[in-house]
């Protein structure tokens, strides 16, 4: 999970040294992550149905290695915008096999009775690309300039990771094919069962979903990415922004883990509003108290507790409510509606200071899709469709 995250953290540190050298506008500069987002939001439905006939092991090996390479191109970014462009498009086809729904698809058929758990460890590796991310970037654009840092970043999470997902990463299909290789006895896997995607794709759920995750989605990277840059515009020295940013990552693992064990005890669509909620209190810190550290820090903290509502509460409630039968499908489709909201973010957030020369109008405007995103988790209602429940059983 970390490898599909190291784009938006990595960007806060980019963003200054980039405008510096190209004379780019920050809305030029975040629209190459718009770029990727919307080319992978395109392809997030056709990956599903990928993951959900071939297994989620085959798309993740090769799409750890093309994202890899990919994200080390941009460190061959000329003066024209357009090779800016070019790049992240590469990199939005080469990072397809990364992407959310390879990993919960896969974790989500291995596990019922605690889902909700399981999700949140697996998508703890978000929360830890937040933590080395940001350092890690400051470090190597120190000494290496941001040209070393889209070098460097790729080759050490890729030593760490690769290895990993290549020896220990398997869904069920996968489990299944390797027992046949191997020669063992292999016990049929269950039928799934779940709402057809008729069915799930026209209700009123769906949409719910759909439209409180892009949202939130919308309101939380724009504010991820923009952390250092508006600590900076404060008066607070960058390293230091970059010190504040990353404790994100560290909170944002309590908060998945929290959510995840609530999720799977509680009403799911009642801890997903209370998550969603949690984010006013930064924005109220951020607008109320500019410049100070410990505010900061505190409203780094409350961002992090709730980054558990993004991706680890839909994925549940997607299963929750729709079953397992086309997840990789819906899922899919979901998170190709945060890809678009991901990438909007950064423009969006750039685009308001350029024409601002200030974040505050960002930061007032999230506090309406902070309470859209809980209030639409609210009404998703108690009682799941049917057969989705009998796959929970």
């Amino acid at each position: 999970m970390s490898f599909s995250t190291i784009y938006v953290y990595s960007a806060g540190g980019l963003t200054e040294p980039i405008e510096h050298e190209f004379g780019w506008s920050r809305a030029a500069i975040g629209s190459g992550i718009t770029v990727l987002t919307v080319t992978g939001s395109l392809l997030g439905p056709a990956l599903g149905a990928a993951v959900d006939r071939y297994g989620s092991r085959r798309i993740a090996i090769p799409g750890v290695l093309a994202f890899c390479l990919a994200f080390a191109a941009l460190s061959l970014t000329g003066r024209s915008i357009w090779s800016w462009w070019g790049l992240w498009f590469a990199l939005a086809l080469c990072g397809v096999g990364i992407k959310p729904s390879v990993w919960t698809a896969a974790i989500a058929g291995l596990f019922t009775r605690s889902r909700g758990l399981a999700l949140a460890t697996t998508l703890c590796g978000a929360s830890l690309g937040s933590i080395f991310t940001p350092l890690l970037t400051a470090w190597l654009v120190a000494h290496y300039g941001w040209r070393g840092a889209f070098l460097g970043l790729p080759v050490v999470v890729g030593a760490i990771g690769f290895p990993i997902i290549v020896l220990g990463f398997h869904g069920p299909s996968d489990k299944q094919r390797r027992g046949k290789a191997l020669g063992a006895p292999v016990q049929a896997a269950p039928a799934l069962t779940g709402a057809t995607m008729r069915e799930a794709i026209l209700s009123r759920r769906f949409a719910a979903l759909l439209i409180g995750a892009m949202a939130f989605s919308l309101f939380a990277i724009g504010l991820i990415v923009s952390l250092i840059p508006i600590f900076s515009s404060h008066g607070i020295p960058r390293t230091t922004g970059a010190e504040i940013s990353a404790t994100i990552g560290v909170t944002a693992i309590v908060g998945r883990l929290l959510t995840g064990l609530l999720l799977d005890r509680f009403e799911p669509r009642l801890i997903s509003a209370l998550a969603m909620l949690t984010p006013v209190g930064t924005l109220a810190l951020l607008l109320a108290m500019p410049g100070s550290v410990p505010a900061g820090f505190v409203a780094v903290l409350l961002m992090g507790l709730s980054l558990g509502a993004e991706v680890d509460a839909v994925a549940f409630l997607t299963g929750h409510y729709f079953g397992l039968r086309h997840y990789g499908m819906l899922f899919g489709t979901i998170n190709s509606g945060l890809s678009l909201s991901t990438g909007a973010a950064p423009l969006l957030a750039g685009f308001i200071y350029d024409r601002w020369g200030s974040y505050d109008p960002m930061l007032i405007g999230a506090i309406p899709l902070c309470l859209l995103s809980a209030g639409l988790m609210a009404s998703l209602g108690s009682f799941p469709h049917p057969n989705a429940q009998r796959s929970m059983e």
